[in-house]
């Protein structure tokens, strides 16, 4: 299935330290307006993707409810990426009235004190109630942004994600993009540590994990799992171009919101033709990839993050830094 996340605004009510979208309070004139938002929904609902609705704060968009109705209407799943901090009772009604399937939650800590510094004061709380009126409403997962300042808070956030009734946990391993910076990435042993740690957690969950910005967990859990365990594991080879597509607020199409190469436009060109066509994705899909990467014995179950090479190296088909397999 082909996923597509769609920022459909840059205005944000937060201002997170590590924001992909550098997300500011009011949008942009440029955003694509409800007209030109509709045709690019007629044009992808053939495909079926699931369609992800991002921003920026999604639901700061004031027409948000009518694309989310539109594209469900045409087949499309929907779901929806927020703070959580905006999910009040009426808002959570908006959104199981236009068939949104499922809402993830931003969560970078188990407590307020970490997740508030990395996003503000009260802002846990808020998400905490938003959870809250999720429940038994609208399914929801949470996602963990993974730093150097949370990485010893994965398995307690974890925790928290199932027993708030979460669906999914999903872990998201820094890439230095928008307002993140180099600094704040985990290093690759301690990556690696993480990994290993969910790995054998995700045996005993009752609930999906997945990692995502860090390919190398393909590579860890054929180390940790038996091979009947491996079964269930979320996670493996970057998707960015190959079953993933980011689509930003102004219509540009890149392969991923942490990959920022635009490969073309939906107000001048078809989506169908980008994606099908574009010498990015042409690339990402061939996966000739150079350097220690295009050696490894775990090139076809991890291939390193392709996001990552290109912020750190500026070459989308060079080595993944963030690994440790390829220091040895």
């Amino acid at each position: 299935m082909l996923i597509i996340a769609w920022e459909v605004t840059g205005a944000c009510n937060l201002s997170c330290e590590y924001c992909r979208a550098s997300a500011t309070a009011t949008p942009a004139d440029s955003e694509l307006s409800t007209k030109e938002a509709l045709a690019f929904i007629d044009e992808v609902a053939p495909r079926r993707p699931m369609l992800i609705l991002s921003g920026g704060e999604p639901l700061l968009r004031t027409d948000i409810f009518d694309i989310a109705r539109y594209a469900q209407d045409r087949g499309v799943r929907v779901s929806l990426a927020t703070n959580g901090t905006l999910l009040t009772p009426e808002a959570v009604e908006k959104i199981k009235g236009a068939g949104i399937m499922r809402v993830s939650v931003s969560l970078d800590g188990p407590a307020p004190d970490i997740h508030d510094s990395f996003r503000g004061r009260g802002s846990f709380d808020l998400a905490m109630q938003g959870i809250e009126n999720l429940r038994g409403r609208v399914d929801f997962q949470i996602n963990m942004t993974v730093t150097k300042e949370n990485l010893d808070v994965v398995g307690a956030t974890m925790d928290l994600a199932e027993k708030l009734g979460a669906v999914a946990f999903h872990l998201f391993f820094l890439v230095p993009t928008g307002r993140g910076r180099e600094e704040e990435l985990a290093a690759p042993g301690e990556q690696d540590e993480i990994l290993r740690q969910v790995a054998r957690d995700s045996r005993n969950r009752k609930i999906e994990v997945k990692v995502t910005c860090a390919p190398q967990y393909g590579r860890i859990a054929e180390e940790v799992l038996a091979e009947s365990e491996r079964r269930g594991v979320m996670g493996s080879a970057c998707l960015a171009g190959t079953n993933f597509v980011f689509v930003s607020r102004t219509g540009d199409v890149s392969p991923c919101g942490y990959l920022p190469i635009v490969a073309g436009n939906v107000r001048e060109e078809k989506f169908s033709d980008i994606w099908e066509s574009s010498p990015v994705f042409v690339d990402l899909r061939k996966r000739e990839l150079v350097g220690r990467c295009g050696g490894c014995d775990y090139r076809e179950v991890c291939g390193g993050c392709r996001a990552r090479a290109y912020a750190l190296t500026g070459d989308y088909l060079e080595s993944d830094p963030l690994c440790s397999y390829l220091e040895a």
